[in-house]
């Protein structure tokens, strides 16, 4: 009789786990997502810069490079995509029109397989362009310099 229920029970717990190899699927392993991710924003989230100025990111190597956008204010930018194995080095130019404001950075790219991600940064964009001091030096120190020659 306890032969029987052994029999029985090993029986029942043999079924179960070939009811699990049979649920195995490998055709699902094809549909994972890889998001690109976005970084080394330039210049820095909250960083002032000079109106026109470039900026700056890198996006990871997986992302499709047709597909990389960024904009600022709603102004497209027009970007330079350098391929660097690993990962895409991606710069711009500002827009002339955005000066004396705040400007939010968004950036959005799809991997292969039409996976989308986006992200930003925000810069405060000068009135006028940082100008750098122009020392004036007296013409007679120019001139005594000229006769010690």
């Amino acid at each position: 009789m306890i032969k029987k229920s052994l029999t029985l029970a090993f029986l029942i717990a043999g079924i179960g786990f070939v009811g699990s190899v049979f649920a195995y699927d490998p055709g699902n392993t094809e549909k994972t997502c890889r998001d690109p991710r976005f970084k080394t924003f330039s210049p820095e989230h909250k960083a002032e810069t000079d109106p026109e100025s470039e900026i700056s990111f890198t996006v990871s190597g997986y992302a499709d490079p047709t597909t990389i956008k960024a904009t600022a204010k709603n102004v497209p930018l027009e970007l330079i995509i350098v391929d660097k194995n690993s990962f895409y080095d991606v710069s711009a130019k500002l827009p002339a029109s955005l000066t004396g404001k705040y400007a939010r950075i968004h950036v959005r790219a799809h991997d292969t397989r039409e996976c989308m991600a986006k992200d930003g940064w925000l810069i405060k964009i000068r009135d006028k362009a940082a100008t750098t001091e122009v020392l004036e030096v007296p013409e007679a120190v120019i001139e005594s310099a000229e006769e010690a020659q």
